[in-house]
């Protein structure tokens, strides 16, 4: 009886802890399904929102003033910009899609560089022993600008690598464009936006 009475005792003690494991259980697996995803897309949301809304304040903004010194010692500073279409691409050699779009750009610089209303900048953050190694390796045509982290982010106006920027004739943002592709089909379909930007602000 006593042998009874206690393995009830224990059983019914098992089958509460049982009974409240899958309450708990069932709890939080109910819960993942419904509010991860919800989280997750209202992050996403946000994130091109707040993306979308820097683009679009900073467009038909005047460009930060800056002075940068180019790899064969060329100086440049805002007041040059006026009167030039100017495209301004940021990048770094450590970043893939920076490096990856480096052959289209040099074919864009080439496209345009005969025309004196155009010009091409690059900002990189590398050092400027660092640029020269990435100038001669990747045969780059545009002049390269070397200037400090801090720098890039403050005139890519906190946008990252590699980010590109048009400025028309009055030194005024028309283009503003973060992040890059790894494919060379995407690439090329991006700088042809790109030239025609470019065109028709030289027209």
């Amino acid at each position: 009886m006593k042998l009874n009475l206690k393995s009830t005792i224990i059983l019914l003690i098992l089958n509460t802890i049982l009974a409240f494991g899958q309450e708990i259980n069932h709890s939080q697996v109910g819960s993942k399904p419904e509010s991860k995803p919800n989280a997750l897309k209202t992050d996403f949301n946000s994130y091109f929102h707040k993306k979308d809304s820097i683009f679009r304040l900073n467009i038909g903004k005047q460009y930060p003033k800056f002075k940068a010194t180019s790899l064969d010692r060329q100086t440049i500073d805002e007041k040059k910009l006026v009167g030039k279409v100017t495209i301004i691409n940021f990048w770094f050699k450590h970043c893939e899609p920076c490096v990856a779009e480096f052959d289209e750009l040099c074919n864009l610089q080439h496209k345009f560089c005969k025309d004196s209303a155009f010009q091409f900048i690059s900002f990189t953050s590398d050092s400027p022993q660092d640029a020269k190694e990435s100038v001669a390796k990747f045969k780059l045509s545009f002049p390269v600008y070397p200037i400090s982290r801090d720098e890039c982010y403050r005139l890519n106006l906190n946008q990252g690598f590699p980010t590109t920027i048009i400025v028309d004739k009055a030194g005024k943002i028309v283009f503003l464009k973060s992040g890059g592709y790894l494919e060379k089909e995407n690439i090329a379909q991006y700088i042809r936006k790109l030239e025609q930007i470019i065109e028709k602000e030289l027209n």
